[in-house]
């Protein structure tokens, strides 16, 4: 009898502990960063950018930048630490030559994407401050469709000495590692795990090689990932119940 009010005992705390958390159901906090995984907006988060550009098939281009909102909430609310949530991107290798012409298209391949945490520091002549915090997420360009390349798009403006002026782009991610990963790892996205949109337009003054200014949005479609604690309670539980079962049939 006292087997049996223990494995009950262990069984209802897990159910309360389960319970208590969906009260907040969706609502996550993973490494300082917090949203709602049941948003209508999941996942969807703005920033700001600085990046070169690329003309000739070899090149690469690469860049940091700042998230500004997830969904639709300003940092206050997503960082609510007082931390701030930024990225360093590079490796996507142009795969052909570009004239360069409004309406022209362009197309990369490869790609990665790293997020980091850190106090709100960053200050955009500085990349260094912009991967200085703690690893959040890793992401690589992904190809989804089978197009044959991770980020696809347009020029949109070219000065009169045949200087790329503006553009917008696509393109897909997949999760490779960071703390937030199985979070993220979904294939929400056409078989991938992030899908995003940028444009980018010519920095006042050049930081380095880093010549345009741009926004992007990235989406992606996250999930809640049981705490560790209320799956060993509900495991502890289950076991108790068997081994009661299994006590009743030798009996």
């Amino acid at each position: 009898m006292k087997f049996k009010k223990s494995a009950a005992s262990v069984l209802a705390a897990a159910s309360l502990l389960i319970a208590s958390g969906a009260a907040n159901a969706g609502v996550v906090n993973v490494g300082g960063i917090v949203w709602d995984t049941d948003s209508m907006f999941d996942f969807s988060a703005n920033s700001t950018l600085v990046e070169n550009v690329a003309v000739d098939i070899g090149q690469t281009i690469s860049g940091w930048g700042r998230i500004t909102t997830i969904n639709t909430e300003a940092s206050s609310s997503f960082c609510p630490s007082g931390c701030e949530l930024t990225y360093v991107f590079s490796g996507y290798t142009l795969l052909n030559d570009l004239t360069p012409a409004v309406g022209e298209d362009f197309f990369f391949s490869g790609g990665t994407l790293d997020f980091y945490v850190s106090a709100a520091n960053s200050v955009f002549d500085n990349p260094a401050t912009f991967s200085d915090g703690a690893l959040w997420l890793s992401l690589v360009g992904a190809d989804p469709l089978g197009a044959g390349y991770t980020l696809s798009g347009s020029i949109t403006g070219v000065s009169a000495l045949g200087v790329i002026l503006n553009g917008e782009g696509s393109g897909f991610l997949d999760v490779v590692g960071g703390v937030a990963a199985p979070y993220f790892d979904t294939n929400g996205q056409f078989g991938a795990d992030f899908n995003y949109t940028s444009s980018f337009t010519p920095l006042p003054v050049a930081i380095g090689d880093k010549t345009h200014l741009g926004s992007a949005n990235i989406t992606g479609d996250s999930t809640e990932v049981p705490e560790p604690g209320a799956l060993a309670l509900l495991g502890l539980g289950l076991a108790a119940i068997g081994a009661v079962r299994r006590s009743k049939k030798n009996a």
